[in-house]
This record gives structure tokens, C-alpha cells and sequence, in this order.
């Protein structure tokens, strides 16, 4: 048995004992111990520790990469002699994996390998024409489209994102899909709220609630809501975007009546959350700055997008009531978190308002001059 080096190294880079990681990664310490010495542990072990420790499987020598590798370069007759259950099962704790790293803001990680992935369930979906399992196979790479279009949407290639959600409702579609038809929409339109195009984005919203009407997806809808009333205030439909993130809010005090299985990103943190940005959005920057502050008093450490997303929208607000100094430090905090996790949107997003800085009567203060240092020293 060859000791897993890779893993003890990642651990003690946190600075954290064998305990500590298992305790943050909600594992049993002999699970830790098991991995470290290069035993092999469940899949599900294996996602836990790689989104606590932030690093893909690969980096820290676990054993779900070596079987994706193994079963990745299978031809497609010796596929046959493999249990397409068992490769399924594979794929989707990869696609767990992959979306956990997502949510907590990994988008470089989750990019790595991601075509190839999406490109072996693409063949495993071909491989199960006329199969009991084709249906869940196309399921998945439905999912991992969706998945490929956030990533990109991250990343400001717009149009690839937009034709990776294309072909996400289009797999969707062909299943007669509801939940899933629904999650490709208003994964549309989030990009095309990120591309400054509420109209759009409210057309693709309304689609996708028109899809699940009546049919349980509690959850989904009410994420749907969130996203509606942000491109309602983008397009500044006050009395809408109100009702909206009001039918959002209403929707998570009821239970869902079917299964969910679209992993949106919808609770009680993300709706203070967008009504700190729908505020400033509708120039109520007052009461966006007190939304925002709650939102982060309870929002998710690990989840670095969403809070380098609301620094830069208090950084905004402090901006529109003159409290440069203010801004530009809330600036500064959503700079290093968007730059940490690589999200070329957030980082676009403070740029914009240094640009809007050094058009300011603020701009020979030192405050904005401190802005521009540590921007010139990210170029």
C-alpha cells in the first residue's frame, strides 16, 4: 500500500490534524486515516474531502479519479463488459462533485476535465441506445451541460454558456423532462441576467415556471422567483421584482411535493441575498447595504462566489451614497475572493466601478489610488 502523500500535504498546508479534517469534512477520523495511507474509501468520502480541502480528486491522490480514468479510456467494445450501473454511479458522484465545487466557487477546479466528462457521459449515453439506463444517462448530461453553461457564464464566454444551456433544454426536452426543462431555463436566464438582458432573462424565467406549474417542484420555483425578480429590478419593474422575491420567500415555507434533484442553490441566506441586490439594482442602496450585511451575518463561509458577488453590490451602494472610502474597501474584499477562485465576472465587475471611480471627483484620493495598485498588480 503505497501512503496518499498528496492528501497529508493538502491537509497540513490548512494547517489542520487528521481530527480536524475529518471533523470539517464530517467524516470519521479513521476514514481520514484510511485515506491518507492510501486505502480506498466510498465515493461519497471522497467528495467530502475534496470540497473541504478545495482540490479536485486527482490532487489529492483519491481513488475516484484512478477509476474514471480507468473506466474514461475503455474502448467502446470493452464497455460492454463493464456494468453501466456501476459506470453511472461513477459519473454522477462526479457530477456531485463537480456542482459542490461550483457552489463554493471552485469554477477553475470544476472547469478541468470538465468537456472530457461531459464527452464520456455523451458516449455512455450513445453506448446505451435502446437501454433501460438511456433515460438516466441523458438525465446526467442534461445536468452536466448545465453545469458546463454556469461555468462558462463565470467565466464571461457568454456564448458558449448560452449554447451549453441550449443543449442542456434540448436533452431535456426530448425526456419530457418538466424539472429539468425548467432548471436549463432558469440557468438561461441567470446567464442573460449576468449579460445585462432582463427581458430575455424574464422570458426564460416565466417559461420555466409555466413548466413546473402545479407539479410539486417547491424548491425549484421559488429559485426561479429569485432569479425572476432580479431581472425584474435590472429592468426596473419595481412592483414586480416586490412581488417576485415575495412568491420566492413564500415558496420556502412549504414543502416540496416531488423529489428535487436540479441542485439550485436556494435558502434562506441567497434570499436576504437577492434582496440586497435587487435593492441596489432599484437604487434603495440604504436598504441594500442592511440586506447585504444580514445575508453575509448567515451566509455560507465556503460559498466564496456568492460572497465576493455581494461585496462588490455593498461596494456599489457605498459608491451611489458617496462613501468612497467604504466602497473601495468592499472593492478590495470582493477583488481577492473573485481573484482566489478565478470568476472573471466578479473581477469585471470591480474593475467597472474603478473605471467609474477614476471618472470621480474621488479620483486622486487614496483610497482609489490604493484600488489601482492592487488591480495593476493582478495584470
Amino acid at each position: 500500500m503505497v501512503k496518499n502523500t498528496l492528501l497529508q500535504t493538502a491537509r497540513r498546508q490548512k494547517g489542520w490534524t487528521q481530527q480536524q479534517l475529518a471533523d470539517f469534512a464530517e467524516l470519521s477520523l479513521s476514514t481520514v486515516e484510511r485515506a491518507e495511507r492510501g486505502e480506498t474509501i466510498r465515493i461519497d468520502s471522497v467528495r467530502r474531502l475534496c470540497i473541504c480541502l478545495q482540490k479536485r480528486p486527482v490532487e489529492l491522490g483519491l481513488s475516484l479519479t484512478t477509476r474514471l480514468h480507468e473506466t474514461h479510456n475503455l474502448s467502446s467494445e470493452q464497455l460492454h463488459f463493464v456494468s453501466f450501473n456501476d459506470y453511472l454511479l461513477v459519473l454522477e458522484e462526479e457530477m456531485k462533485l463537480r456542482w459542490s465545487l461550483y457552489h463554493t466557487g471552485g469554477t477553475q477546479l470544476v472547469f478541468q476535465g470538465l468537456n472530457s466528462w461531459i464527452q464520456q457521459i455523451a458516449k455512455c449515453a450513445n453506448q446505451l441506445k435502446n437501454d433501460d439506463l438511456h433515460e438516466r444517462s441523458l438525465r446526467l448530461l442534461s445536468m452536466g451541460y448545465q453545469l458546463q453553461g454556469s461555468v462558462l457564464r463565470d467565466m464571461m464566454l457568454f456564448t458558449e454558456a448560452n449554447m451549453a444551456h441550449r443543449k442542456a433544454f434540448l436533452i431535456a426536452d426530448r425526456l419530457f423532462h418538466p424539472e429539468l426543462i425548467a432548471a436549463a431555463l432558469v440557468r438561461e436566464g441567470v446567464t442573460l441576467n449576468h449579460q445585462d438582458r432582463p427581458m430575455e432573462a424574464i422570458n426564460c424565467f416565466n417559461r420555466a415556471l409555466d413548466t413546473i406549474k402545479h407539479l410539486g417542484y417547491t424548491k425549484l420555483e421559488g429559485y426561479i422567483y429569485q432569479g425572476l425578480s432580479e431581472a425584474q429590478a435590472k429592468a426596473l419593474q419595481r412592483q414586480e421584482s416586490n412581488r417576485s422575491i415575495g412568491l420566492a420567500e413564500k415558496n420556502f415555507e412549504l414543502q416540496s411535493l416531488s423529489p428535487e434533484n436540479n441542485l439550485t442553490q436556494y435558502n434562506l441566506s441567497s434570499l436576504t441575498a437577492q434582496k440586497g441586490v435587487n435593492s441596489v439594482l432599484l437604487h434603495n442602496y440604504k436598504e441594500s447595504i442592511n440586506q447585504i450585511d444580514t445575508s453575509l451575518a448567515q451566509y455560507n463561509p465556503t460559498h466564496t462566489r456568492g460572497r465576493a458577488r455581494l461585496l462588490i453590490q455593498k461596494a456599489e451602494a457605498y459608491y451611489k451614497l458617496g462613501a468612497v472610502d467604504a466602497s473601495v474597501r468592499y472593492a478590495q474584499g470582493a477583488f481577492q475572493l473573485a481573484n482566489s477562485i478565478g470568476s472573471s465576472k466578479i473581477i469585471s465587475k470591480v474593475k467597472d466601478l474603478h473605471r467609474k471611480l477614476l471618472q470621480s471627483p474621488w479620483r486622486k484620493d487614496q483610497y482609489v489610488t490604493d484600488l489601482s495598485n492592487i488591480l495593476t498588480g493582478e495584470k
